[in-house]
């Protein structure tokens, strides 16, 4: 977007926060109209804005809806999006968020490029995976919607159906492999029914080693997962037997999974610059140690990544040396392009002691908005930015926090993180201190996946990695604390 030529609306939105105009127009380019009701009373400004034809920047995400309604007749419209408001208008910082505001707004401008897809395409090709007629009674339930086969393993006394509308066979899964639309399974003590069953299914001579291969799985055995990380597997739904609630969800997803579904390619690998071996000598293997979904094999003198089964958590580009792996959404040098705008549009409006707040959406957006709504609010030199998964910062995007003019860098993880913060904690070793007496980061790798770093085991909800003259004893001792933390600490950089 060109920014001499965009026009931005801010609004304060019923007057309950402050607007720094003046600040704002120190950091941003262009023309400035600014409104107390912009989705009501003042409407018409924007309507007036679409008429000129000229880029909108809109300060406002909650009526983003209705903004893009009224913008329908103008299929050119270049229209973008920023909350100001949450992260910043609503604060006890609010009168000296100006310089925020500008960066925010700055950040929001830069273009992202479009996001690489894998498509995976399921005809719901079913296998339910059970012990007893809670197996059967799901089965029964799906079958109107799904090609369904029943494997039941080690099975107790099981009442013989009337009519066999799908087949249940006996087995036990030794192995299994694949993704949504492509599974493949190894079964021992495989046996089919006699059709002479009476009382109870009685099951013919077993034989181990079969193979068999499905579209989705409903495990609902209650035993071991059959995948790391198997609540990340597209196709793989799994629900304790016991708890009726979970099979009633685990069914209900289980009937939508028929037809094609896009994910994201969340890494690019060029193999030529991998290091995971040469001359049959195994060197790197920092990604095979970390991916936890088992997305990443190796492959000769490098590794493959399986996008179908990659959950985008990113640690294998936020560790990998040589940048064989890097991560797609967005790519590395679009972060840093969104990084610097935030950064150097903060000082130029007037910010000064600026500590990025990296979260992600899911999580951190809503723990961004309780604050606002709830509690004190964000301070004024902490700047939110959203990235996909946290564990996609590498040691890069730290530094270039710092490199950029930042004071700081907090990052907002959940107090149970979906994905294993081991390889941030790797990543950015270089710039963060423990409040442990002897520090796990000086620790081989392997010793610590097994002793991580107490500053992660303390602040779980706030990992700040600061430069080695802050002393990081200063972290909130448990996650609900990060709230009181950040306004305690906005001037400790």
């Amino acid at each position: 977007m060109s920014a001499a030529s965009s026009h931005l609306l801010i609004c304060s939105c019923e007057k309950t926060m402050p607007l720094d105009a003046q600040a704002i127009g120190r950091g941003c380019a262009g023309r400035i109209t600014q409104a107390n009701q912009l989705c009501g009373l003042e409407l018409e400004r924007f309507k007036q804005a679409l008429v000129d034809g000229a880029p909108i920047t809109v300060a406002c995400t909650q009526e983003a809806p209705l903004f893009r309604e009224v913008a329908e007749n103008f299929p050119q419209a270049q229209l973008t999006f920023v909350n100001i408001r949450e992260t910043g208008g609503w604060s006890n910082d609010a009168a000296a968020a100006g310089p925020k505001a500008a960066a925010l707004i700055a950040a929001a401008d830069e273009d992202m490029p479009p996001i690489s897809l894998v498509t995976l395409e399921s005809n719901g090709v079913a296998l339910i995976y059970g012990r007893d007629e809670i197996a059967i009674e799901a089965a029964q339930r799906l079958a109107d919607r799904l090609d369904i086969t029943v494997l039941l393993t080690r099975p107790g006394d099981v009442t013989p159906r009337r009519i066999n509308e799908f087949p249940v066979v006996k087995g036990t899964i030794r192995n299994a492999r694949g993704h949504l639309g492509r599974f493949e399974l190894d079964i021992d003590d495989y046996a089919l029914p006699l059709p002479s069953s009476r009382a109870k299914l009685v099951f013919g001579p077993a034989r181990d080693g079969a193979t068999s291969s499905c579209e989705l799985i409903l495990d609902l055995s209650g035993g071991v997962p059959m995948f790391p990380a198997h609540d990340l597997r597209p196709g793989y739904l799994r629900a304790d037997p016991r708890d009726r609630a979970a099979v009633e969800r685990a069914v209900a997803d289980a009937g939508g999974l028929v037809g094609t579904f896009d994910k994201p390619r969340y890494i690019h690998f060029e193999e030529s610059l991998c290091a995971h071996s040469r001359s049959g000598i195994t060197g790197c293997t920092r990604c095979l140690d970390l991916c936890p979904t088992g997305a990443i094999t190796p492959n000769g003198d490098s590794v493959v990544i399986d996008a179908n089964v990659c959950a985008g958590c990113g640690s294998c580009a936020s560790v990998c040396p040589t940048g064989a792996a890097s991560y797609s959404l967005p790519s590395a040098d679009a972060l840093m392009r969104r990084l610097r705008a935030l950064l150097q549009t903060y000082r130029k409006a007037g910010g000064s002691n600026a500590v990025v707040l990296f979260h992600d959406g899911e999580h951190g957006d809503d723990m961004i908005d309780a604050l606002a709504r709830f509690g004190a609010g964000l301070p004024a030199n902490v700047l939110p930015l959203r990235v996909n998964e946290v564990t996609q910062l590498g040691a890069e995007n730290i530094a270039a926090v710092f490199a950029y003019g930042g004071a700081g860098v907090a990052v907002l993880a959940r107090a149970r993180p979906r994905h294993d913060i081991l390889g941030l904690c790797v990543s950015s070793r270089p710039t963060i201190r423990t409040n442990s007496a002897s520090s796990s980061m000086q620790r081989p790798l392997a010793s610590r996946r097994k002793s991580r770093p107490a500053l992660f085991h303390a602040a779980r909800n706030v990992a700040c990695l600061r430069p080695h003259s802050v002393n990081s004893t200063s972290l909130p001792p448990s996650p609900s604390m990060w709230c009181r933390w950040l306004p305690a600490h906005r001037s400790a950089a």
